[in-house]
C-alpha cells in the first residue's frame, strides 16, 4: 500500500485525565488484554501499510516497552517498520504542543521529507474499532478529494461531558462545516479521527498555515474550504469514541456483546494483535460465580463477578462482588467487598467489608497503586 501511516499517541490525553495522568492514551488498557494502540496499529498493518510514525511528545516509555520491535504487528522490519517520532518547534525551548494537530504536524516535516510513500493516512488513539484502511484509501482516490474524513453517524441522541467535532456534510458527502459540540442528534456525523491526504498536499498546506499565523487546522481548513475539497467517508461499522472515564467504561462493557466481540475481533484477514504476555490460566473456587465477564489470564476468582471485565493477574477473594465494572492488572478485591460501576487501575487494593458504587453515567476511578 503506497501510504504511510501517522499516530497521535497522546493528542487526546485531555480527554480522560484520570487514566492518561500516568500514562498516554496509546496505552490504555483495554478489552483485558489490549491497549488502544493496539487498534490503529492492527488497522494499518492488515492493510498493507508497513511504514508507520508514532508521535509522541511526552511519557511514552509505557508504550516502546508494549510495541518493542514491533514484531507483534510485523513491523520488525529492516526498510520501513514501526519508529517514535518526536516533534521540535522552532522556538528557544522547541516545545511543541501535544494537543495541537498543525504544530504536531508542523514538528515532524522532517520524518515526511524521508518518506517515498504518496499517501499519508493520519490517525488517533481514541477510536476502538476494525477498520480497513486499503478500503478507505480506494474511496479517496475514486472521489477524487484533497482530503478525506472518516466519520460515523449517530444512532440516537447523545450528550458528552467534553466536546466532538460534528462534520455537516452536503449530497455529494463534501464536507461543509466542522462545529465543535458536546450533544448530538440522531443522524448527526461524528469525526472519527482518521484523516487520508496526499503527502506532498499535506507538506504544502502545513507550511502555508504556519505562514498565515493559524494555530489550528481546523481553522484553516474552514477559512480555505472553496479551495480545498474534503469529503467524508461514513464508517457503518462498530466503533466507540474514547473521551471520559464514562465512555471508557461502556465501550469495555460493550465487549460482553457477542455482535460487538464478532465486529472487532472476528473479521477475515483483520485480526487485532497486541504484545502476548504469557501467563497461566485462571483459577476459580468452587464458590466462584462469573457471568457475562471477560476474565484474563493468571486471575484467582473465588468471588463473584458480573458483566465485567477483569485484567491479567487480579485476584477476587471469597465474598467479594464486582459488577459492571472494570478492574486492571495485578488488582486485588478483599473479602466480602462490592464493587459496581467502578475502573480501578493497575495494582490497587481494595479492603475487607468495601462497598464502592458508582453509576454508568458517573463511574468512580481509583488510582494506580491505591490502596482502600
Amino acid at each position: 500500500m503506497n501510504a504511510v501511516g501517522l499516530v497521535f499517541s497522546n493528542i487526546d490525553d485531555k480527554h480522560v485525565p484520570e487514566i492518561t495522568k500516568k500514562r498516554i492514551m496509546a496505552t490504555v488498557p483495554f478489552g483485558g488484554r489490549y491497549r488502544l494502540i493496539d487498534f490503529v496499529l492492527s488497522n494499518m498493518t492488515n492493510s498493507g501499510i508497513n511504514k508507520i510514525g508514532i508521535i509522541a511528545k511526552r511519557n511514552y516509555q509505557n508504550m516502546i516497552d508494549h510495541i518493542g520491535t514491533g514484531k507483534a504487528w510485523d513491523l520488525a522490519r529492516k526498510r520501513g517498520g514501526i519508529r517514535v517520532i518526536q516533534p521540535y518547534g522552532d522556538d528557544s525551548d522547541g516545545v511543541t504542543p501535544i494537543d495541537n494537530r498543525l504544530e504536531t504536524l508542523k514538528g515532524i516535516m522532517y520524518y515526511l521529507d524521508k518518506t517515498d510513500e504518496k499517501y499519508v493516512i493520519l490517525s488517533d488513539c481514541d477510536v476502538v474499532g476494525n477498520i480497513s484502511y486499503a478500503d478507505l484509501l480506494h474511496n479517496h482516490i475514486a472521489q477524487n478529494a484533497d482530503v478525506s474524513v472518516l466519520y460515523k453517524r449517530s444512532s440516537e441522541y447523545v450528550c458528552w461531558k467534553g466536546m466532538r467535532a460534528l462534520l455537516e456534510l452536503d449530497e455529494n458527502e463534501r464536507i461543509v462545516t466542522v462545529k465543535d459540540s458536546s450533544k448530538a442528534k440522531k443522524g448527526d456525523a461524528l469525526f472519527l479521527g482518521t484523516i487520508i491526504l496526499q503527502k506532498d498536499f499535506l507538506k504544502r498546506h502545513i507550511l502555508k498555515a504556519v505562514h498565515y499565523g493559524y494555530k489550528r487546522l481546523s481553522d484553516y481548513c474552514k477559512e480555505f474550504s472553496a479551495d480545498i475539497t474534503i469529503k467524508g467517508i461514513e464508517f457503518k461499522e462498530y466503533s466507540e469514541y474514547i473521551d471520559s472515564l464514562e465512555s471508557y467504561l461502556k465501550c469495555n462493557l460493550d465487549l460482553l456483546k457477542l455482535a460487538v466481540r464478532e465486529d472487532l475481533f472476528r473479521k477475515v484477514y483483520r485480526p487485532i494483535y497486541t504484545s502476548v504476555n504469557d501467563s497461566a490460566p485462571s483459577k476459580y473456587g468452587v464458590n466462584a460465580i462469573v457471568e457475562n465477564s471477560i476474565i484474563a489470564d493468571g486471575c484467582i476468582i473465588n468471588g463473584t463477578v458480573k458483566n465485567s471485565v477483569v485484567f491479567r493477574g487480579v485476584k477476587i477473594k471469597s465474598g467479594a462482588t464486582v459488577s459492571n465494572s472494570i478492574v486492571m492488572q495485578d488488582s486485588e478485591i478483599g473479602i466480602n467487598a462490592t464493587l459496581n460501576h467502578i475502573v480501578t487501575d493497575k495494582n490497587v487494593i481494595i479492603g475487607e467489608n468495601r462497598m464502592l458504587c458508582g453509576h454508568q453515567t458517573h463511574p468512580f476511578y481509583i488510582d494506580k497503586g491505591a490502596i482502600i
